[in-house]
């Protein structure tokens, strides 16, 4: 009786809200959002000094490279301050790197100034993010070298090759490579592999690929607030418009590098958009985004997909967290690798001497 009474309180509520907004697809006045108290102090700094962030609507005075000079002098200027934060947050988490070749492919060799006994042959494959046009070079440091401190533990960054001039699946192809060779020396089960945004699509959409051609997959895969779709249509990417103080909207240069990125090819593929995968028998996966994440549905639907299909995946979601957020310094950032600390311990096998797996040259 009280199930029925409830679907019949929900039933007569359903007009009054269709007449409330009278709109499909629903139109939201202005809000003003202040700052968040439940927020780190950390965060709260930072939504307090950073300028508005753009939206639909302002990006619109933003230009786009038209040509492929046009787009490498952008990329350029946009890479050279975070390849000066790379290099420094290195040096400020004191951790070693080399540029070194894999079967052809650039990677960065990081060593932390301290490994945990326990991954002493543990290695960590780290996918850098930057919208598939950025974040190469140097600046992959920013993220990997966090990651090589925090879990005390080897990293190799793959330096793939990036659209416009590379386009998929290049990078894909990239990681494919490196992990081809990495398994020839080594154990699969010695290995963790993630990254942050586009590193979180990409590492996705590798692991598919892997599954895909039978290859040995992974230990366990960090995704952080990946691109699950390369279109415009997870909820949050309108919700969250003008909201998210790094990216602020989807559009403008954002889609114009998955324009860059994908080309001619189907933008549904699981390999550029993983979310349309198959997710059986996928590695254990930590996810992680923010509230005011333009990708928080990208993370809770693939932590979903994933989920649905069998497979274990934790979802962490911080407050008023914007893409990315959990790299600041400060509390989160302590609290959200200490977790995938954890989750690397959980699953991530420990071996007393490195073995081959397999190696697989038909890709």
């Amino acid at each position: 009786m009280k199930k029925i009474k409830l679907i019949l309180a929900l039933i007569a509520l359903t007009p009054l809200s269709i007449l409330a907004s009278a709109q499909n697809p629903l139109k939201v006045n202005e809000k003003s959002l202040p700052i968040p108290v439940h927020a780190s102090q950390t965060v709260q700094h930072t939504l307090t000094v950073l300028p508005a962030p753009l939206n639909s609507e302002s990006v619109k005075a933003i230009t786009i490279p038209n040509t492929d000079a046009e787009w490498e002098i952008h990329i350029s200027k946009f890479n050279y301050p975070t390849e000066v934060q790379g290099r420094q947050a290195a040096k400020d988490l004191n951790v070693k790197y080399t540029v070194d070749k894999i079967d052809g492919v650039e990677v960065y060799t990081l060593t932390p100034s301290k490994i945990s006994e326990k991954n002493a042959n543990n290695l960590f494959l780290h996918i850098h993010g930057g919208a598939w046009i950025y974040g190469g070079g140097d600046a992959l440091l920013r993220e990997a070298a966090v990651i090589a401190h925090k879990l005390q533990m080897p990293v190799i960054s793959v330096n793939y090759r990036k659209a416009p001039v590379h386009p998929a699946p290049a990078a894909l192809n990239d990681i494919i490579t490196v992990w081809n060779a990495l398994i020839n020396k080594r154990q699969a089960g010695s290995i963790m592999m993630g990254g942050t945004s586009a590193g979180g699509n990409l590492t996705t959409a590798a692991t598919l690929r892997m599954k895909d051609l039978g290859m040995p997959m992974p230990a366990a895969l960090f995704i952080g607030t990946p691109a699950a779709d390369v279109l415009k249509k997870p909820d949050s990417r309108f919700v969250n418009d003008g909201i998210d103080a790094l990216l602020g909207t989807w559009d403008g240069l954002i889609e114009a590098s998955v324009e860059q990125y994908v080309g001619d090819l189907d933008p549904t593929s699981p390999y550029l958009s993983p979310i349309y995968g198959d997710f059986t028998g996928f590695p254990p996966s930590i996810l992680v985004a923010g509230t005011r994440d333009l990708m928080l549905s990208d993370t809770v639907l693939l932590h979903r997909a994933i989920r649905d299909a069998g497979s274990h995946a934790d979802l962490h979601v911080y407050e008023a967290h914007s893409h990315g957020f959990y790299m600041l310094p400060g509390k989160d950032r302590t609290n959200f690798y200490a977790e995938m600390n954890d989750f690397s311990d959980a699953y991530i096998e420990r071996y007393d001497e490195l073995a081959p797996t397999k190696k697989y040259i038909n890709y």
